[in-house]
């Protein structure tokens, strides 16, 4: 297969990853190349690539008593293992290392799974539950009980068990096929490490269409009538593990419908990546370079503070109407970003760049954000004192949470207004608890930062947007953080000059409601009630400080 496509030397196949790429990293890269096999079939395989210190042995690996072993050749060895073991894992096609003058490189490809991805599937769960039948649902959860049993049986331990790293096949047969993929960290399984996996599995099925019902199936099939003493370690392990997990590139990478990817595409010698559904909006209006985004004149300003800028233009799109879109500029960062980033000993980082990574946690964790269009560095992984920029999608027909009330509800009592705001309610507080579920916390959780877009015959879409001070933590969001996240919810949806809520829209029953919903209760406890005394607390501390201001003068 690789001789007939011209890939059967490694510079061959390494240069062939610089094609379609679908993720893409300072050090590594995957992409995505079609061939065929021997038969004239199709054939998808998936390629990643390292280079320079992500291509040399970890000495990580000393501290578990391993002797340091490149990346790829370890993912190479532990696929063939699980192969042996009759575990199904992701084919593997070939793996290679070279030293090149420019520094080492490795690269390992994958055959595609024919299926989409737990996370992909129960997306799909969310948005259509009727198309996953109640047999369906028991099928996929006693094979992912029979399949993680055999793993452990084998004696390996998967501490990567996560959603997007198991793959579904034969659900249109009814006989689902549990198949591994991304294997590298695979290790001896202990009674420990056999909780911690089953544990991160937990973490990552936390969406709505996961029943509690569906969760005992699988600990039932699993641990059959020991199932009780071990769920309650399971389940505080993963308290500890909240946020982790998430691929903020499973949208551009592993979708099973080709109508849904968005492919990356390299421009401008890597100073420019674009999402390959909008570049011929981009050529069209020349905006195929860095310099091009940093130095685009016109539009309609939207934001313009110290080191940023936000605009509107509308690009020219070929294929169709012209496209709204918002161009963020950043020409400089505050000291103290710099210096906050140093202290957590975190990657150098640009503004643009962490702004699009919080669009693809907010979206992983399954809330609707922002479609990006381009992101730019001056210097690709050269930190985060640089110019940078991002291009974002204008979400048409979308309007203000704030404004969207006041206009739809202040006055309206009648049944259908008050059967809309509950739902809009209840819509809000499932955006806040998958938010916070996922260890995300915004910093602006304001309504005029939710959009509200209607849906002819459906309930109307709320996308959260302006997520450049999302905060993410990978041991779960800190009470503290949500509490003021709450906290500007509520202040934004009481009357004030500082929004648009002019009028009492909100009624202490529509706080109740939210309350309930977020804490998926019909009774709030103690400690949900302490949570919501410092939220209103919060709230009125918020309220006094934007009154002080605008008896200032100044603006909130």
């Amino acid at each position: 297969m690789l001789e007939a496509a011209g890939l059967a030397t490694f510079d061959a196949l390494f240069d062939a990853g610089a094609r379609e790429l679908v993720d893409g990293h300072a050090e590594r890269s995957v992409s995505r190349l079609h061939l065929r096999a021997a038969d004239g079939s199709p054939v998808v395989v998936y390629l990643k690539r390292q280079w320079g210190a992500a291509a040399r042995p970890p000495l990580k690996d000393l501290e578990h008593l391993q002797w340091p072993m490149l990346p790829a050749r370890r993912e190479w060895r532990n696929a063939l293992r699980l192969q042996a073991a009759d575990i199904p894992v992701s084919p593997p096609v070939a793996w290679g290392r070279d030293n090149s003058p420019d520094g080492p490189r490795s690269l390992i490809a994958f055959q595609e799974v024919a299926g989409p991805s737990l996370a992909a599937w129960l997306h799909d769960c969310e948005g259509a539950p009727a198309a996953h039948s109640a047999d369906l649902r028991r099928a996929v959860g006693s094979a992912i009980g029979h399949a993680v049993r055999r793993l452990h049986d084998a004696g390996f331990s998967f501490p990567d068990l996560y959603a997007k790293h198991i793959y579904l096949e034969g659900l249109d047969g009814g006989q689902v096929r549990i198949v591994l993929i991304d294997v590298s960290r695979l290790r001896r399984a202990t009674e420990r490490r056999r909780w911690e996996d089953l544990a991160a599995l937990y973490v990552t099925t936390n969406t709505l269409c996961v029943t509690a019902r569906d969760r005992l199936r699988v600990f039932k099939t699993y641990f059959g009538g020991a199932w009780r003493s071990a769920l309650p370690a399971i389940l505080a392990l993963a308290a500890r593990r909240r946020g982790r997990g998430q691929d903020p590139r499973l949208m551009a990478s592993r979708r099973p419908d080709p109508a849904a990817e968005e492919r990356i595409v390299s421009l401008d010698g890597g100073r420019l990546l674009v999402n390959e559904a909008f570049r011929p909006a981009l050529e069209a209006a020349g905006l195929t370079t860095f310099e091009a985004v940093m130095n685009l004149q016109g539009g309609r300003p939207y934001r313009v503070v110290a080191g940023r800028s936000t605009v509107r233009v509308e690009l020219p799109d070929p294929q169709g109407g012209p496209r709204g879109v918002y161009v963020k500029r950043y020409t400089s960062i505050p000291c103290c970003a710099g210096l906050k980033r140093l202290m957590r000993l975190g990657p150098p980082r640009s503004p643009a760049d962490a702004e699009l990574r919080n669009i693809f946690h907010v979206i992983d964790a399954g809330v609707a954000s922002m479609r990006w269009v381009a992101v730019g560095e001056e210097h690709p992984g050269g930190g985060p004192a640089q110019r940078s920029c991002l291009v974002t999608e204008e979400i048409a027909g979308a309007v203000q949470a704030d404004k969207y009330c006041e206009a739809a509800f202040a006055g309206d009592r009648s049944r259908e207004a008050v059967g809309r705001k509950r739902a809009l309610v209840r819509a809000m507080a499932q955006l806040a608890r998958r938010l916070h579920a996922a260890g995300l916390v915004h910093r602006d959780f304001y309504l005029c930062h939710i959009l509200v877009r209607p849906v002819e015959g459906a309930e109307p879409v709320l996308h959260l947007i302006d997520v450049a001070r999302v905060e993410r933590r990978l041991d779960g969001a800190p009470e503290r953080w949500i509490a003021k996240d709450l906290a500007a919810l509520l202040f934004s949806a009481w009357p004030s000059p500082a929004t648009h809520i002019r009028s009492a829209v909100f009624t202490r029953t529509d706080a109740m409601r939210f309350a309930c919903e977020y804490f998926q209760t019909r009774r709030l406890g103690a400690d949900q009630k302490r949570l919501i005394k410092c939220v209103i607390a919060k709230a009125r501390r918020i309220a006094r400080r934007e009154a002080r201001r605008r008896g200032r003068g100044t603006n909130a």
